[in-house]
């Protein structure tokens, strides 16, 4: 089950293939950056806000004969909604994101027809009175894997198709992972869904891997910063921190913004790396605009642009914003 799901998020999963220096671990002060007044606090009510990126591979790098490309659309929404938990229910956050690209896979000369990559998460978790606290996640990944030594174009990738889900307890001592495989086996036979238990422990924070890069919104990144989360490639809860602290960048930027078209030739901006685990690679970029003002936050401390290495080094997956619908407060 690991090899296969590694292989997945290794892929296309954000934070599951980034790698970033531990340091201490304390309770990292998490605000409401992504809204126009950033003190709202537990003041969720009127909650939307839709994000979308485009996708494309740059600096694309063959590696044993074989090349990819990708293009296509991610999406965020946010909404302020009812979440359950054990024996209750409370006013929390939903996030889902869409991820939908095309990829085409090139070997010695000859390419396969385009493939469709499809990944779709949802995860629920509490206000900032409760340091985000999750509540549950699910991700459904629907992908193709370039292989590290093909022999020929039909045997350039690996097909996965799989969802992994993880409910907590209202304590966070404890989260239950389903992992589903929909694919077959080498007898024919679709496995049984596993599962299994994880102690999380510890009072600092903790994020689930579906919130991380949407939590770093309201968090300082401009300094070091270290919080908890479910490694998914391992299966064991690990420190996420950042490899390099942010330093203060400007970004141009062209997207659609409430409606209406926007662009800047330089917005303030804060560029940072981060990601799970101590000294195993360069990280996953991230270029987030800086807070403009605590009460007139334009840009909503929003990502601009986003770099994560390709699996077999074969390039740089980037999105960039194109569209922005902020919640209206």
């Amino acid at each position: 089950m690991k090899k296969r799901i590694f292989a997945s998020l290794f892929l296309l999963l954000p934070l599951a293939l980034c790698a970033a220096c531990g340091g201490g671990v304390q309770r990292t002060e998490i605000s409401t950056n992504w809204y126009r007044n950033t003190a709202l606090g537990n003041d969720i009510a009127g909650t939307n806000e839709t994000l979308e990126y485009a996708v494309s591979v740059t600096d694309p790098t063959p590696h044993n004969g074989l090349s990819a490309d990708y293009s296509g659309v991610y999406t965020m929404t946010l909404v302020n909604a009812s979440v359950t938990l054990d024996n209750s229910t409370k006013e929390g956050y939903v996030l889902e994101t869409s991820l939908s690209v095309s990829v085409t896979f090139t070997y010695e000369g000859k390419s396969t027809a385009a493939l469709n990559d499809t990944v779709t998460s949802r995860v629920e978790f509490l206000p900032v009175g409760d340091n985000l606290k999750p509540v549950s996640s699910t991700k459904t990944a629907h992908t193709h894997v370039p292989n590290d030594a093909p022999q020929s174009v039909e045997t350039a990738y690996t097909e996965y198709h799989y969802t992994y889900a993880v409910e907590y307890d209202d304590a966070l001592t404890t989260a239950s992972v389903t992992y589903t495989d929909y694919l077959p086996d080498r007898e024919g036979k679709i496995p049984q869904p596993v599962k299994s238990e994880i102690e999380i422990g510890g009072k600092t924070t903790y994020l689930d891997n579906e919130q991380i890069l949407f939590a770093l919104r309201g968090m300082n990144v401009s300094s070091a910063l270290t919080f908890r989360s479910i490694n998914p490639t391992m299966g064991t809860v690990q420190n996420v921190g950042l490899r390099q602290a942010g330093k203060d960048v400007t970004e141009a930027v062209s997207f659609e913004r409430n409606g209406e078209p926007f662009s800047s030739d330089a917005i303030d901006a804060t560029e940072f790396r981060v990601g799970y685990g101590n000294n195993i690679g360069q990280g996953c970029k991230i270029i987030m605009a800086k807070k403009t003002s605590n009460t007139d936050n334009e840009y909503r401390n929003v990502p601009l642009r986003m770099e994560y290495p390709l699996i077999r080094s074969l390039g740089t997956l980037r999105y960039t914003l194109v569209k922005a619908t902020f919640a209206n407060k």
